[in-house]
């Protein structure tokens, strides 16, 4: 009885439900992908591209759908490019790069090339020949950052054809050979003796403009000054004019014969003086300044014919003007 009633509770409709639910179970088992985050996986249908599905729960149909390859879209590094590479000036050396690259279009990838690394790989070494063929090995140094630029460029622009972002390519290190080193010290140093050269001859021609220009500032005040001095002896002239046109000639014939005194005394207090002559009208310099300065004229003083000695009377007048004494009209014979 027990067995007959289990039996008939495992009707064909009941059988027909449970296929159908183990099918749905083994569905969603096949079905359900879980992409992780730094990969994406690339789907095919019926071996031709369907879609790609990205970071998280994805979903397939099984035996019709399957995932065709598993595309790490993680940045990869190639740190060992070591590249024999010729210069503008035909210097011959090698280049050490590190390219970083990922790839942004995995059916791109998976489906237009075989190897991925060896695509970069390839494209590196002929654009990097390329560029670096443009440039002198003496400028590779100083454009060093250009350089990496337009490589980059280079490379972004070749890599975008099969999917692949190449973000970053840097000139790491550069080997010359001993030839090639001993030419750039060559030219080194007949950089540094033109460079040398051109600053000396620099500082000579400005050395020769400023000596211009001081001996051009030193005429030109020399002028100036000499212009100064004819004004003052000009005016000076003027001013001694119009005073002899109105006093007459006595002051000017004073000022004359006090120089003469002056420069008189002066040569007498020489230590070096031992015997000095002088003009014959040198002395009359003292007869003029005595005259003028008793209030004669000047014409008086030098006419005054020369008095004869006379004898001291016991009772005399004070001294005269000229040291010694007025002649008494008493006393005349």
């Amino acid at each position: 009885m027990e067995l007959q009633s289990v039996l008939s509770e495992f009707s064909p409709a009941n059988g027909a439900l449970g296929l159908v639910i183990v099918a749905l179970l083994l569905t969603v088992l096949l079905g359900v992908k879980i992409v992780p985050q730094s990969q994406e996986y690339v789907v095919t249908r019926l071996g031709r591209y369907a879609r790609t599905l990205g970071a998280g729960v994805g979903w397939i149909i099984p035996l019709v759908e399957r995932v065709h390859a598993r595309i790490s879209i993680a940045d990869q590094v190639l740190r060992d490019t070591d590249l024999g590479v010729v210069s503008k000036d035909n210097a011959v050396f090698r280049l050490q790069l590190l390219v970083v690259y990922r790839v942004v279009k995995p059916e791109l990838a998976v489906f237009r090339i075989d190897n991925v690394r060896e695509l970069v790989r390839g494209l590196v070494d002929s654009l990097v020949r390329a560029e670096v063929g443009r440039i002198e090995l003496d400028a590779l140094q100083s454009e060093r950052e250009a350089l990496n630029i337009a490589i980059r460029e280079k490379l972004a622009q070749a890599g975008a054809d099969y999917g692949v972002l190449i973000s970053r390519a840097e000139v790491t290190g550069v080997t010359l050979e001993a030839s090639t080193q001993a030419d750039m010290a060559e030219v080194l140093a007949a950089e540094r003796s033109r460079r040398a050269t051109e600053t000396r001859a620099a500082g000579d021609k400005r050395a020769t403009e400023l000596a211009a220009d001081a001996a051009l500032y030193r005429a030109q005040r020399e002028a100036e000054a000499a212009r100064i001095t004819a004004d003052a002896t000009a005016y000076a002239n003027r001013v001694i004019g119009e005073a002899i046109a109105a006093n007459g000639v006595e002051p000017a014939q004073f000022q004359i014969a006090e120089r003469q005194i002056a420069a008189l005394t002066a040569l007498a207090s020489s230590s070096n003086a031992k015997l000095i002559m002088l003009p014959g009208d040198a002395a009359d310099g003292f007869t003029r300044a005595a005259a003028i300065l008793s209030g004669e004229g000047l014409a008086r003083s030098v006419a005054l014919p020369a008095a004869a000695p006379q004898p001291p009377s016991v009772v005399g007048p004070p001294p005269g003007p000229w040291g010694g004494t007025e002649p008494d009209a008493a006393a005349q014979p």
